[in-house]
């Protein structure tokens, strides 16, 4: 189980690049729309090929730091420049070609005088995690109040992400590129590190409309979460490395079984100050560490975040149709419907996904029934409960799961065109769900989802007139994996990059997909369709040549040829709107050749390559159960 719980969280699979190849075919079709296109067709893709390869210009700036701290070149050896991934579906490789600066004394200073202007300062101004209360709840079952007021610095962090954009941030121009600004401040604190600053963060529940107060495992209380930086709504992160956030020590304490306890420096020295009080950063010995350290963090947000990264099990479907069935239980246990159809919504969720993902057509249907009126299924599931010391239970892997997996025709129209995502949505009284022992909220990333809710979960104490979480942002979390989507987390990387807004992030309150993430949607979905569409237009011109060049399909095949010269100009713009939306063009436009060209009387027929992807790919996420057992990992090779 220890293997299995490893291999389920290890999901990110970065981008690769498939070889296409083309024909030695003689090829004489694209002769007659020579008079146009003063190209061959072998130059024609080779071409366009090669323009897709774009490296990934990192601009990393380091902000409060003396240049004499960072031995630049040692650090760039240190740091990940090429990840790799599976050939299916065909996807570039990831390179990183990195340009490192220091921000000028004179912006460093005006900088520090604005977090100055913005920050509360005082008594109680945030929170800490009490680690001994934690460990006593994670052997007693029990629920403390482990989150406990703080003096120190409250920073806003959507502010000073606000600032960077407008007085450091240049927009990429004709080039694929990402920012990552690193700063220093630590004379924000006091010497005695009795008063810290952190960056804080909050958010509104996308169904209750609420202050989001909710922690996992059933912990509250908590109106803010303090962060060491922030970004995602544009092309950059920040991180201020002598912030201090106690997020990753409540990862290290209770999410070690999702891989929460790995060997990077920041899990033990959760600043920098922590680092130089033990190692001198003047000294040989010191800066090593300080690189390190360093390190460290960059290759979490190079491997989470600024990869576009998504997975081998990637949408690349134009049309996707969420079909989410709430079997709900609570109105056979005394609550009325109208209460509780608030905690999902179809309308805020099609919003926020045609927001995020415009080039892709989504279908959103919602649909309640009572469990109670599938009495198989009821019951099925009513067999499987347990309990211990944190209540009422059903172990999902593997008999449930396999059991909803065989039955999903019987619940869902899975004959819809495009990619059919379909969801069940159990509302229990006082059963959770848990997937090898841990309790979650939604499970997804396999091309279909379960979400769980209870009212107490849904409701403070299960109060009718306290709403406390809905489930429209855990759904769009859950389908963002069955399009191919990772956390901004993992094993292999690490967790330091969690500091993002994206609802992807276990840290994050946000609705919906970070810019980077956006990117990594749309970029994937223009690769792959791009280099099918490449083959395709090969093979379409073959049997072009076979039906004796019928002159009335040459517009046609002009038309495509444009669409192609398109994609990889708006690709090297970032663009992927356009460009994955005109990939999907090209590839309508190359069935509408092969259809004309068959209805002619060639032998020849063509069926376009298949756009789905989705095995058994596993992802727990949103978990509301804390393990005290131990995952023991190692560091990847990357590869």
């Amino acid at each position: 189980m220890i293997l299995l719980l490893v291999l389920l969280f290890v999901l990110i699979a970065l981008p690769f690049i498939s070889s296409s190849k083309t024909s030695t075919g003689k090829l004489q079709a694209i002769a007659t729309i020579q008079q146009r296109k003063e190209l061959t067709k072998n130059d024609l893709i080779f071409d366009l090929t090669q323009e897709l390869n774009a490296t990934v210009i990192l601009k990393i700036q380091f902000i409060g730091f003396e240049s004499s701290m960072i031995n630049l070149s040692a650090l760039e050896g240190d740091l990940y420049n090429t990840l790799s991934h599976p050939k299916n579906p065909p996807l570039e490789d990831v390179s990183f070609a990195f340009e490192f600066s220091f921000a000028t004394k004179n912006k460093t200073e005006t900088l520090k005088d604005y977090i100055s202007s913005i920050a509360v300062n005082g008594t109680n101004t945030g929170y800490d995690l009490d680690i001994d209360l934690l460990l006593d709840d994670l052997n007693s079952g029990n629920r403390s109040n482990i989150f406990i007021p703080r003096d120190g610095m409250s920073i806003n962090a959507e502010l000073v992400e606000d600032y960077l954009y407008q007085h450091f941030y240049q927009e990429p121009v004709n080039e694929t590129s990402y920012t990552f600004f690193i700063a220093n401040f630590s004379e924000f604190d006091s010497a005695d590190h009795s008063l810290e600053h952190w960056y804080d963060t909050s958010g509104i529940d996308l169904d209750s409309e609420q202050p989001i107060t909710w922690w996992y495992s059933g912990y509250g209380n908590l109106s803010k979460r303090a962060a060491m930086g922030w970004g995602g709504n544009y092309r950059f992160c920040y991180l201020d490395v002598s912030a201090r956030s106690w997020y990753l020590d409540y990862v290290k304490t209770a999410w070690t079984a999702l891989g929460g306890d790995g060997s990077e420096l920041y899990y033990k020295y959760p600043d920098l100050d922590n680092l130089t009080q033990t190692f001198d950063p003047h000294m040989t010995e010191g800066q090593a560490k300080i690189q390190q350290y360093l390190s460290d963090w960059i290759n979490s947000y190079i491997g989470n975040i600024f990869s576009k990264p998504v997975s081998s099990k990637v949408c690349i479907y134009q049309t996707v149709s969420l079909q989410v069935k709430v079997f709900e239980n609570l109105t056979d246990n005394g609550f009325a419907l109208e209460d509780i159809t608030w905690c999902i919504n179809q309308s805020k969720i099609f919003n926020q996904l045609q927001s995020d993902l415009p080039w892709i057509n989504f279908d959103v249907k919602v649909e309640w029934t009572k469990l109670s009126d599938y009495p198989d299924l009821f019951d099925y599931l009513q067999s499987r409960i347990e309990e211990d010391i944190d209540g009422k239970y059903i172990e999902v892997w593997p008999e449930v799961f396999n059991y909803l997996s065989n039955h999903r025709s019987d619940y869902f129209n899975l004959e819809t065109v495009g990619f059919v995502l379909p969801c069940y949505f159990f509302i229990t009284n006082e059963v959770d769900f848990r997937y090898g022992g841990i309790s979650f909220a939604g499970l997804g990333g396999m091309g279909w989802e379960i979400l769980l809710a209870t009212q107490n979960s849904l409701f403070e104490n299960g109060q009718l007139d306290q709403p406390r979480r809905g489930m429209s942002q855990v759904m769009i979390h859950e389908l963002g994996h069955s399009l191919g989507l990772p956390h901004p987390h993992s094993g292999t990387f690490g967790w330091g990059s969690s500091f993002v807004a994206d609802v992807m992030s276990y840290f994050a309150m946000e609705p919906g997909y970070s810019t980077f993430y956006q990117d990594a949607i749309g970029c994937a979905q223009t690769e792959a369709n791009f280099h099918y569409a490449l083959t395709e237009y090969e093979t379409a011109l073959q049997l072009y040549a076979d039906a004796g060049e019928p002159q009335a399909l040459n517009d046609l095949i002009t038309q495509i040829y444009d669409s192609l010269t398109l994609i990889p100009t708006y690709y090297k713009q970032m663009d992927y709107n356009q460009s994955a939306t005109k990939a999907f063009v090209v590839r309508e436009q190359l069935q509408q050749l092969f259809d004309t060209l068959q209805n002619t009387g060639t032998s020849s027929s063509k069926t376009l390559t298949s756009t789905s992807y989705f095995g058994i790919s596993l992802a727990i996420v949103l978990p509301v159960f804390i393990l005290t057992k131990k995952v023991l990992r190692r560091r990847k090779d990357v590869n």
